[in-house]
């Protein structure tokens, strides 16, 4: 890692995923305020079905760019070209089999012109993965940090256009595409200084592929898993229906990338240490994660209703129920991050498929079942369901693989706070919502803080990360960023 601090660089990139998650929810709330539920259910099922072939593209390739500067900071040269060259076909590929794939279901709820869009802005979007692997890889999150900010900017100014011209799902549809293409030449901007550099040893593609198929095989279900409600409610329920869930789903799925951020970061510091070795800061990362993650899902639950009425308006309100159990949903997602991260840094990328798969399995089943019965509701259910199987799979296979023992001691306490702090909102519910919720959190902070859930360590570390941020963000200068890309390239 040279002599980069991780908290840093992770705490930056959580800054810029703030600005990021603030720059979605104005998007989410233009879409919602100009479509109406029909259309917007309409846009949720395009964006849906592509969302399911999201990281098809990828095949694993950027993990294995990640991991390979990770173990050697000059490598990765053979790497990075064979990758770019390949990333363009595959993401064609990938474009002409979802659209055959939406003209084959038997239904038809939106136009294939909106998925072929839709195709088209994920595909596009592909083109900057290797660019922000190499810089995962060397923990320049920093520089992430900004790749992703240009590209949220542009979105969000794409999509405030279409709205301007009062665009339907087609124009907007066409902004993401827009904001996809400026996205990838920020990414290359701004890895420019640090990509490797030197003679090419050209790499053949088939051993390439053969290195990144269990990382492919792992994100391709991935992708599909956390789509596949999205796409079955448009099969199986009314447009409608797929609206208000769409709603609760936007900001508990922007809301997942808080902890996506800090299990990401974590990846090349696994990487880099030995088998038998637990770096500090993926404890550290995994307390941290266990605090926050079950007061979100506090937080969520007891503001559902006056959340999704500000955002949405009125019409929202009935997706208020979905939005609460979806809550806890990303709570379970932010705690079996690092563990499926800690899995494919050291080498047992297929166990972590293995989960996945059961996952998916219990996720379309439990969708097949519940959603004739319960519509959106059960949905959400189903997601419930299958992340908390895979929080249990994935500490399963760390503690047997990995010998990291989740400490009994901080789990109890967890779940009693969760359990003290749901009770508060349930039988405090007449209080209203912002009282209710402000004492469900004080109650469960105070059984964190006194059964040392959350220690005074874990506070003085967070406060250094900040303080790095501050004294980097004031001290240094352009000239300063970019020696430090030529050393570093």
């Amino acid at each position: 890692m040279g002599s980069i601090s991780l908290g840093r660089v992770t705490t930056l990139l959580l800054l810029s995923r703030a600005a990021g998650y603030i720059l979605s929810l104005i998007n989410s709330v233009v879409l919602a305020r100009t479509l109406g539920v029909d259309q917007l259910g309409a846009y949720a099922y395009a964006m849906g079905l592509a969302g399911m072939f999201g990281l098809l593209p990828n095949l694993g390739l950027g993990t294995i760019i990640t991991r390979t500067i990770a173990r050697n900071s000059n490598a990765g040269v053979s790497i990075l070209a064979a990758a770019i060259r390949t990333q363009a076909l595959l993401a064609g590929g990938v474009m002409i089999l979802m659209l055959s794939v939406a003209a084959m279901l038997p239904g038809q709820p939106v136009p294939l012109l909106y998925v072929g869009l839709a195709a088209g802005q994920l595909a596009i979007g592909t083109l900057s993965w290797p660019y922000l692997a190499v810089l995962a890889g060397r923990a320049r999150y920093d520089r992430v940090a900004a790749a992703e900010l240009v590209a949220g900017l542009a979105g969000t100014a794409t999509l405030l256009g279409a709205a301007l011209l009062h665009g339907g799902v087609a124009a907007f549809l066409w902004g993401h595409i827009v904001a996809a293409g400026l996205a990838v030449m920020g990414a290359r901007w701004i890895a420019g200084p640090i990509l490797p550099t030197g003679a090419e040893d050209r790499m053949p593609l088939r051993a390439l592929f053969r290195q990144a198929a269990p990382f492919g095989a792992a994100a391709a279900v991935q992708s599909v898993y956390t789509r596949l409600d999205i796409v079955m409610l448009g099969q199986m329920a009314p447009v409608a229906a797929l609206g208000l869930y769409s709603a609760a789903y936007k900001p508990i799925n922007m809301a997942v990338y808080f902890g996506a951020t800090v299990a990401g970061t974590l990846f090349p510091l696994m990487a880099q240490a030995t088998q038998v070795e637990v770096p500090a800061a993926f404890v550290r990362a995994m307390r941290g994660l266990g605090v926050v993650a079950p007061a979100f899902a506090l937080a969520f639950s007891g503001l559902a209703g006056p959340m999704l009425n500000l955002l949405f308006g009125a019409e929202y309100l009935a997706a208020a129920p979905i939005l609460i159990i979806l809550a806890w949903s990303a709570a379970a997602n932010w705690l079996y991050g690092p563990l499926g991260i800690a899995l494919q840094a050291r080498d047992h990328e297929r166990s972590w498929l293995v989960g996945l798969i059961f996952a998916f399995v219990l996720n379309a089943t439990g969708n097949v079942w519940a959603i004739p019965r319960w519509g959106a509701l059960g949905a959400a259910g189903s997601t419930l369901v299958s992340e908390l199987a895979l929080l249990g799979i994935g500490v399963g296979f760390v503690w047997g693989k990995l010998n990291i023992i989740p400490p009994p001691r901080r789990v109890l306490t967890g779940l009693a706070a969760s359990l003290m702090g749901g009770l508060i909102l349930l039988l405090l519910r007449s209080w209203g919502a912002a009282l209710v919720t402000a004492t469900a959190l004080i109650v469960y902070g105070a059984v964190v803080i006194i059964f040392r859930g959350l220690t005074w360590d874990d506070l003085v570390a967070l406060t250094g990360w900040i303080r790095e941020v501050r004294l980097g963000l004031s001290c240094r200068s352009v000239d300063g960023l970019e020696k430090e890309a030529r050393t570093a390239g």
